[in-house]
């Protein structure tokens, strides 16, 4: 499938979502959305967000962890508890710490509670509209710098400044919401 196909099938699924009624957490700032992946590679587009299952425990396309469903909470993306529990679930990026301090590339994570890692990071994280088709769904974006990747056989997200950070084998992959519907 080409990557404009996958663009007017998420366009397709946001609009029909539309005409039911979408689920909002108690003092959400918005309601519940799902990320589904939309890349020029055919074997990482349509597939949605795993909040577990990837290398470290990290975030990934494939494998058996939990689809996430996430909301924005006080301006924090946040992920709903895939037990059923209260607990929150953080987002963060993972940057690695080198010779020279924090990496500018990291596997996207979420977590229940902080990090152990010194340069992880917890803030930054916005959905943009799309500008070329808002019913698209919004994209998420870090700090509105760099960009996120399906990286490996797991297909791992990652996010990099420069597409030549971190790991190899890695290709561009856009996360767009999706509503959860009632």
């Amino acid at each position: 499938m080409k990557y404009f196909g996958s663009k007017f099938i998420l366009s397709v699924v946001a609009s029909l979502a539309l005409c039911v009624s979408s689920v909002v957490v108690p003092g959400a700032d918005t309601p519940l959305f799902y990320f589904v992946a939309s890349s020029p590679n055919a074997s990482s587009s349509l597939l949605p967000l795993r909040i577990t299952g990837g290398t470290g425990g990290y975030s990934t396309l494939t494998g058996t962890g939990p689809i996430g469903q996430f909301y924005f909470y006080q301006g924090r993306l946040t992920v709903l508890d895939p037990a059923g529990t209260q607990m929150t679930y953080l987002t963060l990026l993972g940057f690695p710490l080198g010779p020279n301090g924090c990496a500018t590339y990291g596997p996207l994570g979420f977590f229940p509670g902080a990090s152990s890692n010194k340069c992880a990071r917890y803030d930054g994280f916005q959905i943009q509209s799309d500008t070329e088709n808002s019913q698209l769904g919004a994209q998420l974006v870090y700090n509105y710098v760099g960009g996120f990747y399906s990286c490996g056989s797991g297909q791992d997200i990652w996010y990099k400044v420069s597409a030549g950070d971190g790991p190899t084998g890695c290709s561009p992959v856009s996360l767009y919401t999706v509503p959860v519907v009632a």
